[in-house]
């Protein structure tokens, strides 16, 4: 859940939406943020589960196994008990049919958190509520706010750098401790050395997602020549703003052409004011958030 909590909170573009169309029921229709509306004999896209979690994060209550609802539709015949959850989100109670896997047909009620639902609406990230491609941020629209997005197999990073299928990534010296990187993590058995100072040659970019903290990620796999030069499957989970940022006294672990370090914007003042706030919501730890404050302290 964290991550998409975040994004109202870390994108211009979603927080200006808040605020100038705050969502509302009436008349049997529900107006969301983005303005997409939800009413009866609609057909609502429902889609893919997050793969960390059981069931859905943003859908509850459901009449029936979660895997019916899973990349399903369903038609919206009544939608009542709008409000809001103990967390705070926005949640409205919907009732429908579905057309089963086996062709069969019945009645589906579930409740749907549906701001948290439409996800962050970035090219390149996926959503549990499907929405219509004009009621998504466009590519224009995120670049010019400086939001990472992922598009046609390319990642879009914050500084400018692309990402994509075919590339060779040059990484550099890990600086996290015990020998290992601060901003990339190998998924797959490859110990860290087995980076260091060696290219990637990149096979798919993926999953592009945000945490709790608004560091963007993106899921990595290709292949890298070891020393004994045999070639080896890599898979790793990037932190990549961070990878490429060039942070007084941490070098790059992911190397770039200079023109594209140091173009993260930072205010650490309204960032620890956004963490804290985060604490006190119960959105992260209180590990979490002094190993943050240590980490905005020391930049």
């Amino acid at each position: 859940m964290k991550h998409l909590l975040l994004l109202a909170l870390l994108c211009p573009l979603l927080l200006a939406a808040q605020k100038n169309k705050a969502h509302r029921f009436q008349n049997d229709t529900l107006y969301t943020s983005s303005g997409f509306k939800i009413y009866p004999g609609q057909t609502l896209r429902i889609g893919k589960r997050a793969n960390d979690f059981i069931g859905f994060r943003y859908i509850s209550k459901i009449s029936t196994l979660f895997s019916s609802l899973e990349n399903n539709s369903v038609v919206v015949q009544e939608l009542s008990h709008y409000g809001y959850s103990p967390t705070g989100s926005s949640e409205i109670h919907v009732k429908g049919s579905i057309v089963y896997r086996d062709g069969s047909k019945g009645l589906i009620s579930f409740t749907l958190a549906f701001e948290l639902a439409m996800g962050s609406r970035l090219p390149g990230t996926t959503s549990e509520l499907i929405l219509p491609k004009e009621y998504l941020i466009t590519k224009e629209q995120a670049l010019a706010s400086h939001i990472p997005i992922l598009e046609d197999d390319t990642l879009h990073t914050t500084s400018g750098f692309k990402i994509y299928k075919g590339q060779s990534l040059q990484f550099g010296t890990a600086t996290g401790t015990n020998d290992r990187f601060r901003y990339v993590n190998i998924v797959n058995s490859l110990p860290h050395s087995a980076l260091e100072n060696k290219q990637i040659l990149v096979w798919e970019v993926k999953n592009l997602t945000f945490s709790a903290l608004g560091n963007a990620y993106a899921d990595i796999t290709g292949t890298v020549v070891l020393n004994n030069k045999r070639s080896k499957e890599v898979e790793i989970h990037l932190s990549f703003d961070y990878a490429i940022e060039d942070i007084p006294g941490i070098p790059s672990e992911l190397v770039v052409p200079a023109e594209y370090k140091g173009r993260l914007k930072r205010n650490a003042e309204a960032e620890l004011a956004r963490i804290e706030s985060l604490y006190r919501g119960k959105i992260i730890t209180k590990e979490e958030l002094e190993a943050a404050t240590r980490k905005l302290s020391a930049q």
